[in-house]
């Protein structure tokens, strides 16, 4: 999966690498959950401006991919966020999530977001996912 690869690189830390599965104009997008960041841009250098903010305040920051849900040409990473403050040290470990649009072998579109359910949603993928969850139900007394 192309996405392995980005995840293999944030989950150590390393946000410099500008992925070749990127397409050239590919929009960035942070969740309002992001306030300073919050908004879809085409930002073309990496790491770009925003994350460069985001990143500022912080030690170290992490980004773990922990499951995967794909439907059409969107996938949905669920993920796991590790940091340490910079002048705190103090300790962040959280869950989020990632939407990314892909065409033709290509990321045109990744969005971040700290709630898995609003990237869920945002996504169009929930109801796919809760029509498959009551087909699995058991039917019967």
């Amino acid at each position: 999966m192309l996405l392995d690869e980005v995840y293999r690189h944030w989950s150590v830390g390393d946000w410099t690498r500008r992925f070749d599965f990127y397409a050239d104009d590919m929009e960035w997008g942070w969740s309002d959950e992001f306030p300073d960041i919050a908004g879809v841009y085409h930002d073309d250098e990496t790491p770009n401006s925003r994350l460069l903010t985001w990143l500022s305040p912080w030690q170290s920051w992490r980004c773990e991919a922990v499951g995967f849900v794909a439907c059409g040409e969107r996938t949905v990473v669920l993920t796991r966020y590790r940091g340490r403050g910079k002048g705190s040290g103090v300790e962040v470990d959280a869950d989020g999530a990632h939407v990314w649009t892909l065409r033709a072998g290509k990321a045109v579109r990744l969005e971040i977001f700290a709630d898995r359910a609003l990237a869920l949603c945002d996504s169009g993928m929930a109801p796919n996912l809760v029509e498959n969850l009551v087909d699995q139900l058991p039917v019967g007394p």
